[in-house]
């Protein structure tokens, strides 16, 4: 296999080709006369060019790079460390020096050895070849390039392999490793604040036990066709992928199935979009058979317009975040069967709704209906444990919990009302999520009153604010809502409170009278 650049001459294509499938002698680290070439292309264009062997000194690849770097993350050539290649290739700049990219692609990608070749306007310079030993890069240095085959390091190959298949169970067969990720956000218009939506796309990674290593952000006029991010801003993309030793990239904006495929195979790890990560951790919090439901319809709806894209991630990935389902159950990637699904799971949710319905209708009979909506990790759960003792999930993380609950409240003798703590909202939530999620967004827009809860700690709390306020006139919702700010205790500095509003910590329980006075009025 051959890749050159297509600005590469036409004689130079010729000279490459010609190795394609020649034979080389066994005993050379690199035949001489692919050497040649080699240094031939590099120094008339100052591209980089690699040759990827095997242990039979077969040439497995070719790549001239795009600009002074090649591309290591070959899926075909990575599967693991027994396939044995190894890679050969030149530095324009003169300088045979294994660089940091070119360290890690050798820990990420498992080669027998790495090899830098440095060439400068006269030939051949200086080389250095690395190999792993105790999952660190020993290198052995060779002054002169054209000379390598007298250094033994085919040889070396066989020392270094024998310490790493001694060490290899040890290495692999540990408890499955953390995910870690690069985040990716591009604002396409002043009135996006991708910044702060990139620190809660942090936050939604942790939530999934997702490591985050960087952060990375573009200005854009329109988004690239192909890649949504500019060509430049992905080469940068790649290197840090390869320098912190990332599987996974995780875009703040929506990708269509195709934008996907494209990203992976450029950046050679998985790529999953926030509605994406989203469904994972939808996926993993679901506990009663309605929320799992639900979870599911939102995959499925999700999954129907990218399902060829989902297959050819499913394949080269192996699933994993993005992919998950309740139970672990694999996703399933075909159409007829996905539609198919999709009108079972509606039908069974309906019955839901039916049942939900007449429980409803049994519960305002006599009493009034509250509802706690909010942005998601603003308090929720806490202030309905506070107030019932329900002792529902709570946690200082996104979507601590999905499943509606309902329970008594007192106020004072004779006046008690019912209290639903109900899904938490979030910024850019696509509308699968709020489809699957309607008979559970229901008790908010049948609720008798609403409690609005603000994490007022949060910067950005009066654009979350927002967020939830036009969600809920998208569902439609009439019932009056009582304002509650909350977290006051994380407060450094007094504020200047608006008049409708309550301001309350469920953590310690101050200003909670208020808001049950304010509650009495409505009963």
């Amino acid at each position: 296999m051959i890749k050159l650049d297509e600005s590469l001459k036409k004689e130079f294509k010729i000279k490459l080709q010609e190795f394609e499938n020649k034979t080389f002698n066994k005993s050379d680290f690199i035949d001489l006369e692919l050497l040649q070439a080699m240094v031939d292309v590099t120094k008339a264009t100052k591209l980089e060019c690699a040759v990827f062997l095997t242990r039979k000194n077969e040439l497995k690849n070719l790549v001239v790079g795009e600009n002074d770097k090649v591309n290591f993350s070959v899926d075909e050539l990575v599967k693991n460390r027994f396939n044995g290649i190894r890679v050969i290739h030149t530095h324009p700049n003169g300088n045979g020096k294994l660089s940091n990219m070119d360290k890690r692609a050798l820990l990420n990608c498992n080669f027998d050895c790495l090899c830098a070749i440095g060439v400068d306007d006269r030939g051949l310079t200086n080389a250095e070849v690395g190999y792993i030993y105790n999952n660190d890069v020993e290198i052995v240095k060779v002054p002169y390039a054209g000379y390598i085959n007298k250094y033994g390091c085919l040889e070396k190959i066989d020392e270094y392999n024998k310490e790493y298949i001694k060490n290899y169970n040890t290495m692999h067969n540990t408890e499955k490793e953390q995910n870690k990720a690069i985040l990716v956000g591009v604002e396409f218009s002043k009135s996006d604040d991708t910044l702060s939506s990139l620190d809660e796309l942090e936050n939604l990674s942790k939530t999934a036990n997702i490591e985050v290593l960087d952060k990375v952000y573009q200005k854009k006029d329109k988004p690239d066709g192909k890649y949504l991010v500019g060509i430049g801003k992905l080469n940068d993309i790649k290197e840090r992928v390869q320098l912190m030793n990332v599987n996974l990239v995780i875009f703040d904006n929506e990708l269509t199935g195709s934008k996907c495929v494209n990203l992976e195979e450029f950046l050679g790890v998985k790529v999953i979009d926030r509605s994406m990560l989203i469904l994972d951790i939808f996926a993993s919090r679901a506990r009663t058979s309605e929320g799992k439901l639900q979870v599911q319809l939102a995959q499925l709806k999700f999954s129907l317009p990218r399902l060829n894209a989902l297959s050819t991630t499913h394949d080269r990935f192996g699933g994993g975040v993005g992919m998950r389902g309740p139970g672990e159950t694999k996703l399933e990637l075909n159409r007829r069967i996905v539609e198919k699904n999709i009108i079972k799971i509606e039908k069974e949710l309906k019955k839901v709704k039916t049942q939900r319905q007449i429980s409803r209708d049994n519960r305002q009979k006599n009493k009034t209906t509250v509802a706690i909506v909010g942005y998601t990790n603003s308090g929720k759960s806490t202030l309905l444990n506070l107030l019932t003792k329900a002792n529902v999930y709570e946690k200082d993380e996104l979507f601590a919990t999905l499943d509606t609950t309902t329970r008594n409240l007192w106020l004072k003798p004779g006046k008690e009302i019912l209290l639903t703590d109900t899904v938490g909202f979030i910024n850019k939530l696509p509308h699968e999520f709020i489809e699957a999620f309607n008979s559970t967004l229901e008790e908010t827009i049948y609720a008798d009153v609403l409690i609005h809860v603000v994490d007022i700690s949060n910067k950005n709390y009066l654009k979350q604010q927002k967020i939830v306020e036009d969600l809920l006139k998208k569902l439609k919702v009439e019932s009056p809502v009582i304002l509650v700010y909350n977290k006051i205790d994380k407060l450094d500095e007094e504020i200047e409170k608006e008049n409708d509003a309550i301001y309350i910590s469920a953590k310690t329980g101050k200003g909670i009278e208020n808001l049950k006075n304010k509650l009495l009025q409505y009963v």
